[in-house]
């Protein structure tokens, strides 16, 4: 679709010398593409004037009456559709970009659409300071190269990406943009340097899921040097298990087990007859089916089966038909019980007397067959927890673990003291930063340097002004880690062929 305009006015200030003329050299004409109308691309034609300078001493002889409520100079596009195409850059990126544009009937190339997106960005600092900031790095190439990231914690918004996490990059960036008052961040020293020389006055607080992470690093750490003594104590507790529960025979659990599956089918086959006796009374009163359903609570339909049936369901099952492997059942049971467990030596020896079955057949016969056997059932495996595992378990509030772990803690830690005392103060700081009990941080600090931890207690005192504000106020990095997942994700989809300037213009928001 085309749009034939021209311009009214007939005269215009001159650029350089600031004299208005309305003397018409030519007419100058422009086309211009807007947004879309109905589903159509629109063009506009707009017709304009050249104008002569009338000045004696100015330079410029010929100007043009600038369109500058309409486009930019030497501009094909208008300034809405130039915005339309900058929100979808920032959205979607070039090439995906460039298809949306496509389908909403204002096309435009990739790289159009990168440009007018870096265009629009600045390296000035944005207009006011945000007053809470969270600080992170974010990794450009995991181990090898990191950035910063600068959040509003009050917005959540981004405020600016920092292309590497030095401590100097950081420091000039917070002189830069003053007024600053908390900074929540990790427990990073670069970032603690750089926050104590850019800002001075911010009050700094450390990030408690920083915290709890290191503290559970350095706990898995130390509980790795004894797993010669949890490995130990299982097998203990493996071989004074009872060797009455091994011996329990299968006949009399399968018998336990499915006693309260039969009683609970009973239960219900019985109130499913009571429900039909009641149907069939209140239809011998001359009460409707719809009205029988609502007042026993069935479906209409469920109801009218019923009477067409004469009796309530049994859900009885079919009873199967014998399988392929049926003739073979004796054989194999007394091959089982002469030691042979192989699959495949078993069909082998079935094929040899005319069995036709394929192998999986016999394979799926003997793992059910494991499955019940007593030995397997009750079989010990001493596998003790390791790493992580163990630390978790020592960790876990003694209440809510197994009999079976209980015992395992309660012998761990009674045979290791000094691993009982550090479990002990580990407990005390993952109540102090979960919870933020009233526990003294400088006491427990203090009893931290007594236990197998003592190595991460000082790093903890030169950050115990931040960890104190942090059990004060209500700011975390949180948002931060949001903002940084969102950030991975543009990344990628950008397919790693995007530099650090288009990374920033699309995680920043648009002014």
């Amino acid at each position: 679709m085309q749009i034939e305009a021209s311009l009214r006015d007939r005269s215009a200030v001159c650029p350089d010398c600031h004299v208005r003329t309305q003397r018409i050299h030519s007419l100058y004409r422009r086309t211009l593409s807007d947004l879309p109308w109905l589903g159509r691309r629109v063009t506009l034609r707009v017709s304009s004037f050249r104008l002569y300078c009338n000045t004696a001493g100015c330079r410029r002889r010929t100007f043009v009456i600038p369109l500058s409520d309409m486009t930019v100079p030497y501009g094909r596009h208008t300034m809405r559709l130039t915005d339309l195409h900058h929100y979808v850059a920032h959205a979607l990126g070039g090439s995906a970009g460039a298809r949306m544009a496509e389908r909403l009937r204002c096309p435009v190339s990739a790289d159009t659409l990168i440009r007018r997106l870096l265009s629009r960005m600045s390296g000035k600092p944005p207009a006011r300071s945000p007053r809470v900031l969270g600080v992170d790095d974010w990794a450009w190439r995991r181990g090898h190269h990191y950035g910063t990231i600068l959040v509003d914690l009050e917005k959540n918004d981004v405020v600016n990406l920092l292309p590497d996490r030095q401590a100097d990059t950081l420091a000039a960036w917070l002189v830069q943009n003053p007024g600053i008052e908390i900074i929540a961040r990790d427990r990073s020293g670069a970032y603690a340097d750089a926050c104590y020389r850019g800002a001075p006055s911010a009050v700094q607080i450390t990030d408690r899921w920083h915290l709890l992470r290191n503290l559970s690093d350095a706990f898995v750490a130390v509980v790795d040097r004894y797993a010669r003594t949890a490995r130990q104590i299982t097998q203990k507790l493996c071989q004074s298990a009872s060797t009455d529960t091994r011996m329990r025979a299968q006949p009399s659990c399968l018998q336990k087990a499915q006693a309260p599956t039969r009683n609970a089918s009973q239960a219900a086959q019985s109130r499913r007859e009571t429900r039909f006796n009641d149907a069939l009374a209140l239809k011998a009163e001359g009460h409707g089916l719809q009205a029988i359903a609502d007042m026993i609570g069935v479906e209409r339909k469920t109801l009218r089966r019923w009477f067409r049936q004469g009796h309530a369901p049994t859900w009885k099952h079919a009873t199967t038909k014998p399988g392929i492997l049926a003739p073979y059942t004796d054989y194999l049971d007394r091959r089982w019980h002469e030691g042979c467990h192989n699959a495949t030596t078993l069909w082998r020896a079935l094929v040899s007397q005319g069995f036709t079955g394929k192998y999986g057949i016999v394979w799926k016969w003997l793992t059910i067959r494991q499955a019940a056997s007593p030995q397997q059932r009750f079989r010990r495996h001493a596998v003790p927890p390791f790493g992580r595992k163990l630390a978790r378990l020592l960790l876990t509030d003694p209440g809510t673990l197994a009999d079976q772990q209980t015992l395992f803690v309660r012998e761990l830690l009674a045979a290791e003291p000094q691993l009982e005392k550090t479990t002990s103060w580990v407990r005390k700081m993952q109540n102090l930063l979960c919870r933020k009990s009233e526990d003294n941080l400088r006491l427990l600090l203090k009893e931290g340097r007594d236990t197998l931890l003592s190595r991460l207690v000082p790093a903890l005192e030169r950050d115990a002004a931040a960890i104190r504000a942090s059990l004060v106020t209500p700011w975390t990095t949180s948002p931060v880690e949001g903002q940084i997942s969102r950030l991975k994700m543009i990344k990628r989809t950008m397919f790693g062929r995007a530099g650090f300037e288009l990374l920033r213009a699309r995680v920043l928001p648009i002014s």
